[in-house]
């Protein structure tokens, strides 16, 4: 079912409302969740990456840009640490008009995504963060194997179809 709902509406061409989105995510659930809403978020991100696993690092780019988050880019990668960069309108736009933007949901889902790959414990926490984007270090703990782990299928990314141009060169003769 994962899957098929992603693709149902990754490739769909009628987009969600901005505003709807913004409204569930903080007004709504901040609501709700009281104090709790940032540690519940993060777990909320954990299990969002379960139902959600990507193969590689472009397919997690792409699954970002989809869902609204932001532009991800990595930074650095060693063995026990990962470091991404969040940026571009939707992190500018949410600190531009959220006092305290809350950004544990991205957060919790880079950790579990970490944990999906390698197999290990992973965590990750907010290292930096200014009104145009953040920085998101995710450590994995190798001495903290996954035991009675069942590796869940990775999604299929949608694509966006690039549009050729209309001039096709002429084949060789």
């Amino acid at each position: 079912m994962t899957n098929d709902f992603y693709s149902q509406f990754a490739g769909n061409s009628i987009k969600a409302s901005i505003l709807s989105v913004e409204i569930l995510r903080d007004a709504l659930i901040p609501k709700l969740l009281g104090d709790d809403s940032s540690g519940i978020l993060y777990w909320a991100g954990k299990d969002l990456a379960r139902h959600f696993p990507v193969a590689s690092d472009d397919d997690l780019v792409t699954f970002f840009e989809q869902t609204g988050w932001g532009h991800l880019v990595v930074i650095t990668t060693t063995d026990d640490l990962i470091t991404y960069e969040l940026t571009g309108e939707p992190v500018a736009r949410r600190s531009a008009t959220i006092k305290s933007p809350d950004f544990m949901l991205e957060t919790g889902f880079l950790a579990e995504q970490s944990a999906l790959r390698t197999n290990c414990v992973s965590e990750a926490k907010i290292t930096f963060q200014n009104r145009m984007r953040l920085r998101i270090s995710v450590t994995i703990d190798h001495n903290q194997p996954i035991v009675n782990h069942d590796p869940a299928t990775p999604i299929e990314i949608v694509r966006p179809q690039v549009e050729l141009d209309d001039e096709q060169p002429e084949e060789a003769q």
